[in-house]
This record gives structure tokens, C-alpha cells and sequence, in this order.
């Protein structure tokens, strides 16, 4: 469970126009629009028979359907109501951490964790935080907008649609005393920023990017597309250096393999799973198939010529 994350991120390269400098270098990215991002293909995960529900509170045949996050150990998951979410602890049957309704007028697009939840006693509430921190890839000011992350040992790690990764940790956590109850109050902020882009250092015109832990690091996926995003052309693996917020590309993952589906990414010991390792599996539309990328090969497969990894 550790090492699961959802979502990836689809973006486009674009020549700088009146949103952003024509420089060369400040060539800006935005989100691929729905119709081109349409997926057949979802990678699928079994976590334990049955179905997750409510305790005495929620019908067993209206299970949870939808899964916003995974990190540490915990799923963000929501039902068919757009204002009910919990915690799931799949490990544990029927095990849950309830948490507040959701302002359903706002879209719940991605969830993580930071930290493992605890039961302290005290009520949990939905905390809105907003920034005013300007993108350093955009030559306009733009404000920077978030769209990708993951909870990684107590601190968040996001990156921007232009590609900049931001540490946002707690700084702030106090006791709040009203009529009734007491509340704990806590405040986040930006603590680092990265001076290089998370990107592809390979031309595209397209990739998609996805966030996972894996061995207690923290790595970035990229499947490049160099025409139309139906089609994987390269694949790069990018590992985040803590220290300066850096990324080095890596050759060699070891006995680990990663796999990239539509709606979550997964790095697993090969060591305990028969398939073969230092890969990324991943679905093109293009080809209508599961394929897969040896680090260090150049070179991209279909799944069914690999023995044992159909």
C-alpha cells in the first residue's frame, strides 16, 4: 500500500504565447483537454473481496466506487454522494477513519496523506488554504496551480502545471478553545521550490506524469509522447533528490518494477511477484495493449512476446 499512488497527470507542451514568454526556455505546458485523454484501459488492483461500507451506517450495496489517493497505508475513497468521504484501511475489514462532509460545490480532484490518521479526541474539519505563489516558469506571474502530488513522511510534495515541485509541510498546529469544544488548528506552507522543471528531458509533444514512493523514495514516471498521446514512444524515470529538490534520471531501478495505469501507479519487489524487473508496465490506446519499458534498453514491448508478464 505504500508504494500505490492514483491519478496520472496528463499534459501538452506549448510555444510560449500571450500567457507566457516566447523564450525557448519558458515554453509552457497545459492539462490535455478530456477528449484527448479518453482511456480504455485501467489498471486494476484487487485489494480484498467484498466491498467497503459504513459500519451500521451505510447500506452494504452502496459500496465505495470512487478513489481519490493511497498513501500511507490508507485509501481516500468517496460513494455516489459527492459530499461522503472516508479513509480506508483495506488491510483491516471494515476498518475506516470517518472524516467531514465535502463542500460539493468545490471538485474533489486528489487526496493524500501526510501523516498516518489518529484518533486524538478531538473533531476533524475541512481547512481551505489558499497561495499567492507565483510561478518561476512563467514569464507573465502567473499564479502557480498545483496539479499533482503525494504525502511523503509527514510533508506534501506537489508539482505545478509548469512543472516547478513545491515541499508543503506544517508549520503551524494550535489549540483552539469555542463555546463547546476544543479544536486543533494547523497551517501549512511552501517550504522549498525546486529551480528545474519535472519534465521529460527528451523533446515531446506530449507526456503523462506519475507520482509514487517506492523504497522510501520518491519517484516521478513520465510516458512520452512525441505525436499524439495515444502512443508511448519513450519512458523515463525521474528520482527526486531531497536534499536540493532535484531530479536525477535513473538507469537502473534494481529489483523493482513500476506499473503506470489510468487511474493509479504501483511499484512492487519483483522479488515477490513473478513479472520481470527494472520495468515500467503501462497501457497505450494505440495499440490497444499492455506494454512495457526495460530502463537502460531504449527499446518498448509489447507484454504478450514477454514470458510470464501477460
Amino acid at each position: 500500500m505504500q508504494n500505490i499512488n492514483f491519478r496520472g497527470v496528463a499534459k501538452s507542451w506549448r510555444v510560449g504565447s500571450k500567457q507566457c514568454s516566447s523564450n525557448s526556455q519558458l515554453t509552457w505546458l497545459e492539462l490535455l483537454s478530456n477528449k484527448d485523454q479518453h482511456i480504455k484501459h485501467t489498471l486494476n488492483i484487487s485489494f480484498r473481496s467484498g466491498e467497503y461500507s459504513w459500519y451500521s451506517k451505510r447500506p452494504l450495496y452502496d459500496p465505495w466506487t470512487r478513489f481519490y489517493g493511497s498513501s500511507r497505508g490508507s485509501i481516500m475513497a468517496g460513494g455516489n454522494d459527492p459530499v461522503e468521504y472516508t479513509i480506508l484501511i483495506p488491510t483491516v475489514r471494515n476498518s475506516y477513519w470517518s472524516i467531514p462532509p465535502w463542500d460539493h460545490s468545490i471538485p474533489f480532484k486528489f487526496a493524500t496523506l501526510s501523516s498516518i490518521p489518529s484518533n486524538n479526541g478531538y473533531p476533524h474539519k475541512w481547512m481551505k488554504q489558499t497561495s499567492n505563489l507565483i510561478e518561476p516558469n512563467c514569464s507573465k506571474r502567473q499564479l502557480m496551480i498545483l496539479t499533482n502530488s503525494i504525502g511523503f513522511e509527514g510533508k506534501f510534495y506537489a508539482i505545478s502545471l509548469q512543472g516547478t515541485l513545491v515541499v508543503i509541510e506544517e508549520i503551524e498546529s494550535k489549540f483552539q478553545v469555542t463555546k463547546v469544544i476544543e479544536e486543533i488548528e494547523s497551517k501549512f506552507q511552501v517550504t522549498k521550490v525546486s529551480s528545474s522543471r519535472a519534465v521529460p528531458s527528451v523533446c515531446s509533444k506530449h507526456f503523462t506524469e506519475y507520482f509514487v514512493e517506492s523504497n522510501g523514495e520518491i519517484l516521478l514516471i513520465f510516458l512520452i509522447s512525441e505525436r499524439s498521446i495515444r502512443k508511448v514512444d519513450k519512458v523515463e524515470v525521474m528520482q527526486l533528490q531531497m536534499d536540493d529538490v532535484s531530479w536525477l534520471k535513473l538507469d537502473n531501478l534494481g529489483n523493482r518494477t513500476l506499473f503506470a495505469g489510468t487511474s493509479c501507479c504501483i511499484s512492487v519487489n519483483t522479488s515477490q511477484l513473478d513479472c520481470r524487473s527494472n520495468c515500467v508496465y503501462f497501457n497505450e490506446q494505440a495499440a490497444d495493449t499492455c506494454k512495457f519499458y526495460e530502463l537502460g534498453s531504449d527499446i518498448i514491448l509489447p507484454c504478450f512476446v514477454d514470458y510470464g508478464s501477460q
